[in-house]
């Protein structure tokens, strides 16, 4: 009796534990993967074993399985059906039958009357979707779409089918007819917690995550007009601040991961300004295909051409792209991580059979607002009237004829000097693609062709690029994947020599000639013959290679192995004729009718090996828990070879000859550069989790460079993170109708970065020429001491975060809050002279910049799902604040005045980079409301007494209380009068995304803002210091130079004070005979503006084309499509764009402004 007993409580257990595994959802997703694998990946998530007999099961079979919360039964008849097998579950064994054998003997019954039920599926937009799984409710019994959406099913009237796909919300579906041919559209999920994502050199299910990862998918990006990935991000990632500050072709953008960590004290340079810009921001590691690639490196070193990196990759390309923002996900990449990690990964063939596909757009491109000028009558009178007011009797004697004779047709025209050169511009873009996933090779092949004409004359950009990805299944266990990428970019520059600077026009937008001049035919032919006589080819070539090898040792053990090439070159030729009547474009020295010719050429190759062992194990114990244990142990190398070389020269024989050649030797110059550099590094991830819900993570990277010195080359960087996913708790399944998911989660790491120079520890000498045959060789003055303890520049930072789906995931959101702290950066130290060098780069270790803050992101799926019509939305929030944490020398604040004349204040507690001026506070209209010196009882005074201040003068504080307001040393304090007074760090960045579909229609809506970000209009102040005589006041200045729009400026004036009592006016006096005391440079706060703005950057209408009409055209599916880009923009400034400003936050006017692009597109599937 005991033993019946007990024999009934163990059967009624294992039945219990039977069914409740067998109830446990399942997810897969695998093309042509094994039947072997098959069986592993269902040992993992259920813990059964798989028992066949020899024969009936090949291991080599190939299946495709695509399904969702699912449970054992509906996998195993969706997987088995087309293998003519079946099952039998005995306890935790499923042993694998013949079909002819049933595992258990239908009942006797009236056989149900079956009909062939035909449908397709397709996502909202109307694409048809491959893999979909279609299951009959009550039997299990299934089948999934081929690559057309297309599927058939035996199924009987009045039965229920279950559509599911992994990154879809299921739908069912009750069937009506015999001829019930059913249509439907799955609904993506809004935050795809099954996705994979790349945490370090790891993949994680996005669900289980503890680091701050954010995902974009490259079907939200594709498409878009624009030759660069990194723009399309802009307000799709929280805590990635992008400003495309330059609409010209090929060239990057800033990016910025969770506030900039960099301080470059050469920002007040002159011929550097625009390399210092750009080093004055921390640029992100970029990771394409799990091969490292650092764009910084490449331009520092060989980038003759200026051209963006990434601009080589057709976005059409991509499959996803994963930004690793917190320490401990970028820990993983050590050396190279502190400022944020961008992996991309590119698409490989997805449908069972061969798929082709062809995109085409093309479009016009339209310039933007220009700023408004006072051109023709309308500029003379306004002169006069300025004039008429401050002008003496003399003076009125001795005018420049411009402004007098008007009669003249030389002198009385209102020529458009700001768009004499620009023009409408165009895009065309071609892409053709072929991928299948059969057999023992998963294939895509795509090819590219992108052509941009410039909105001014003489700039575009050119790309033609092939992609191909190939996956190789040698065996169950072993696999390959090789993968290579060619392209060739063809970059118009104009007249640009520096790159990215606002040279863009010959004549500047701050310097443009009164319109009263008249524009010649000679001069129109002159000034187009800069452009078309002048030669400035730039050629950027990629090539890269990537094989990736996996073995699986054992079920629980992987080995792979990974080696890549990636070779850029750079070549750029430029020829200035002798026959362009200007001044000399180059240097000050060279006559401005000499012909000038240069060739730059430049070669970045890097290697990359990784040797890696995956280690996964799923460890059952009693009661369904369950430890999941994955491991990945990692060795790498990478070397880089950067080489680059030039030779110019003025005085080129003929016009004809337009290259470096028959140059006389004194005038003729050139050099050559080689550098390479090495990394070693081995690296560890740990992720952990317990029954699904509690989580943690560990890595530990240890980083050995060239670029160190002796005593320091080890560098080491360890992160933790952990994790709870609350949602899965007991207590929360009351509200669980309405907490769908929740999890917290945290993390701390440690990230590095390394000096950009290849040979920076070791004493460096210099050629500076040769005397008597004999080769010359000195120290290099200016950074050439030995550094045996330069190491590496590190950030920490933690990071807390809350993740949540709520009512049914139709809401769901992610806070993060964020404390980053960048220390141990290179800092130029200035030596005393004694020593006889002038500098040295070196780790600054109380150099400290810290950023603190919190990313937003927040979704929703407004209207119901049965609705017709369908809108979902998603909000990116990133705010940000920047500080000085520490500073060398005891904390001592210093100040640098960068190349437009703004100074910069570091000081412990602001803002790196933050300005630091007079403070303007409006206009002394009256005597009466100038201030007294305490001292001398007088009106008190500016430039250290050389001014004394009168009506129309601008109010500036006198913070120092002394009587006069000046900006260096003032009564003991050696700034002056001067206060911080702008962060051009913006405060808050994002983006606001709105989808709609209604049936084959679809709407999306792409918004961009920044907000409390202080810019310096020095176009304006240019402007009006160009009128004013700048530094020493000119009439002939003042009517020979444009005249901005002072119709809104309410500029003072004597009879404007005298005519209204209590009168204040908007603007200081514009007096062109006035004294001059530098109060039209930037000194002040007076041209400071608000940088705020919210653009609609992308509007994207689409139309997805009917089966039936498709059908006849012999197509799987087809997609007309129109984009408008760069579409609206709200702003508080005075500028047209203020997105348009450079790193710092100055806006010159003279930046390639963005252009407004309209294209028409299809993209074709066959």
């Amino acid at each position: 009796m005991i033993m019946r007993i007990t024999a009934l409580i163990i059967l009624v257990a294992s039945l219990h534990l039977s069914a409740k595994t067998i109830a446990q959802k399942i997810t897969m997703s695998s093309d042509n993967i094994s039947i072997e694998q098959f069986f592993y990946q269902l040992k993992k998530q259920t813990g059964y074993s798989f028992l066949f007999k020899e024969g009936i099961v090949s291991p080599d079979q190939k299946i495709n399985i695509n399904i969702a919360d699912a449970n054992l039964q509906t996998v195993l008849e969706l997987a088995l059906k087309p293998l003519s097998l079946t099952y039998r579950i005995d306890n935790s064994i499923v042993y694998i039958l013949k079909a002819a054998v049933p595992p258990i003997q239908p009942v006797a019954m009236a056989a149900p009357t079956f009909a062939e039920i035909q449908g397709r599926i397709t996502d909202t937009a109307g694409k048809p979707l491959s893999g979909v799984s279609v299951m009959v409710k009550s039997t299990h019994k299934g089948t999934s779409t081929d690559a057309n959406g297309k599927f058939s099913i035996a199924a009987s009237v009045g039965e229920t089918l279950v559509v599911s796909s992994v990154g879809f919300q299921s739908v069912q579906y009750k069937i009506r007819s015999e001829t019930d041919v059913i249509t439907l559209s799955l609904v993506p999920v809004l935050d795809k917690l099954d996705d994979v994502v790349v945490v370090g050199v790891q993949s994680q299910l996005k669900r289980v995550t503890t680091t701050s990862v954010s995902s974009v998918s490259g079907k939200d990006i594709e498409n878009i007009p624009a030759p660069s990935v990194d723009v399309l991000l802009q307000g799709r990632v929280p805590g990635l601040n992008i400003q495309v500050n330059s609409g010209e072709p090929g060239v990057a953008p800033t990016m910025v991961v969770r506030g900039n960590t960099r301080i470059n004290t050469r920002i007040g340079g002159n011929s550097g300004n625009y390399v210092a810009q750009a080093q004055a921001m921390s640029s992100p590691l970029y990771v394409i295909d799990g091969i490292p690639v650092n764009t910084e490196d490449i331009a520092n070193s060989i980038d003759a051409t200026g051209t963006n990196y990434l601009a080589g990759i057709n976005v059409n390309d991509i499959e996803n792209i994963d930004v690793q923002k917190d320490a401990a996900a970028a820990a993983a990449w050590g050396s190279r991580g502190a400022n944020g990690v961008i992996y991309i990964k590119t698409r490989k063939g997805r449908s069972t059979r061969p798929e082709f596909r062809v995109n085409v757009y093309g479009g016009i491109t339209r310039q933007p607002q220009l700023l408004k000028t006072t051109t023709g009558a309308d500029e003379r009178r306004e002169k006069m009237s300025i004039i008429n007011q401050y002008a003496t009797p003399a003076q009125l004697g001795n005018l420049p004829q411009l402004l007098t004779d008007s009669m003249n047709p030389y002198f009385n025209n209102a020529t458009d000097w700001q768009g004499l050169f620009y023009r409408n511009g165009a895009v065309q873009n071609v892409d053709a693609t072929m991928s299948a996933n059969g057999g023992n090779v998963n294939y895509r092949l795509s090819m590219n062709y992108y052509n941009e004409k410039g909105i001014i004359e003489a700039f575009g950009y050119t790309r033609y690029s092939v992609r191909g990805n190939f996956d190789f299944r040698i065996s169950p266990r072993l696999n390959s994947q090789f993968v290579f990428s060619m392209s060739k970019s063809d970059r118009k520059r104009g007249r640009k020599y520096y790159n990215n600077s606002d040279d863009n026009t010959p004549v500047s937008g701050s310097s443009q000639p009164s319109s009263l001049y008249r524009l010649t035919s000679f001069d129109s032919l002159n000034f187009q013959g800069i452009y078309n006589k002048l030669r400035n080819k730039n050629i950027s070539d990629l090539y890269s290679a990537s094989l990736t090898t996996n073995y699986t040792l054992f079920p629980f053990l992987k080995y792979t192995f990974q080696g890549a090439a990636n070779i850029s070159t750079s070549n750029r030729d430029y020829f200035q004729p002798s026959n362009i009547d200007q001044v000399a474009l180059l240097a000050d020295n060279a006559s401005p009718q000499a012909s000038y010719a240069e060739a730059d050429k430049g070669t970045y190759t890097t290697y990359f090996v990784s040797n890696s062992l995956n280690f996964a194990k799923k460890l059952k114990m009693a009661n369904d828990h369950a430890h999941n244990i994955v491991v990945t142990a990692s060795q790498q190398f990478n070397a880089d070879i950067a080489s680059n070389s030039y030779v110019s020269g003025y005085n080129v024989p003929s016009n004809d000859i337009q290259v470096v050649s028959g140059i006389p030797q004194a005038d003729l110059s050139g050099g050559s550069g080689y550098a390479r550099d090495g990394l070693l590094s081995f690296v560890g991830q740990l992720q952990y989790d317990f029954d699904g819900k509690y989580l943690l993570y560990g890595s530990y990277r240890g980083d050995a460079s060239s670029r160190f010195g002796r005593n320091s080359k080890w560098g080491y960087f360890p992160a933790v993170g952990a994790g709870w996913i609350v949602s899965e708790e007991k207590f929360m399944e009351p509200v669980s109708n309405y907490i769908n998911f929740l999890k917290l989660r945290g993390s701390w790491g440690v990230s590095g970065s390394q000096s950009g120079d290849f040979y920076a520890p070791y004493n460096s000498y210099i050629v500076p020429g040769t005397y008597n045959g004999a080769v010359a060789i000195q120290p290099s003055y200016n950074n050439g001491l030995t550094k045996n303890d330069l190491t590496w520049a590190k950030t920490t930072q933690k990071n807390i975060a809350i993740e949540a789906q709520l009512l049914k995931s139709k809401l769901w959101f992610t806070l993060e809050l964020y404390d980053k702290i960048s220390r141990d950066d290179y800092y130029n130290f200035q030596l005393p002279f004694y020593t006889g060098f002038q500098s040295i780069n070196f780790n600054a270790h109380d150099l400290w910049v810290s950023n603190r803050g919190a990313d937003i992101m927040i979704g929703a799926k407004i209207l119901p799902q049965k609705s017709p019509l369908q809108w979902s939305t998603q909000l990116t929030v990133s705010y940000n604040k920047n500080a000085i944490a520490k500073l060398p020398n005891n904390n001592r604040t210093f100040v640098i005045t960068d190349y437009y004349g703004v100074s910069r204040i570091f000081a412990v507690g602001q803002p790196i980079y933050e300005m630091f001026q007079l403070k303007y506070g409006g206009v002394y209209n009256y005597q009466k409301d100038i201030p007294f010196n305490p001292v001398t009882g007088k009106a008190i005074t500016y430039f250290k007494g050389n001014h004394t201040v009168v009506p129309g003068d601008p109010i500036w504080e006198d913070v120092n209380k002394i009587g006069d307001v000046w900006v260096d040393e003032d009564n003991g304090n050696q700034y002056g009068d001067r206060v911080p007074m702008g962060n051009p760090n913006p405060k808050f960045t994002g983006g606001f995304i709105n989808d709609f579909t209604y049936k084959n229609f679809s709407l999306s809506l792409v918004s961009v803002f920044t907000w409390k970000r202080d810019v310096v209009n020095t176009f304006f102040q240019q402007q009006i210091s160009n009128i004013t005589g700048g530094y020493s006041s000119s009439i002939y200045s003042f009517a020979s130079s444009r005249l901005p729009d002072l119709s809104k400026l309410d500029y003072w004036t004597p009879q404007k004070a005298s005519a209204k009592a209590g009168y204040k006016a908007g603007f200081p006096s514009i007096n062109p005979f006035g004294p001059s005391y530098y109060q039209y440079i930037p000194l002040s706060s007076q041209f400071n503006e608000d940088g705020s703005y919210f653009k609609i950057r992308t509007v994207i209408m689409g139309y997805r084309l009917p089966r039936t009409f498709t059908q006849k055209l012999k197509v799987g599916s087809a997609r007309v499509y129109g984009i408008i880009d760069n579409f609206l923009t709200f702003k508080k400034s005075t500028m047209p764009d203020p997105e348009s400003v450079d790193q710092l936050g100055i806006y010159t006017g003279g930046l390639y402004p963005q252009p407004r692009k309209f294209t028409l597109g299809i993209d074709i599937q066959f």
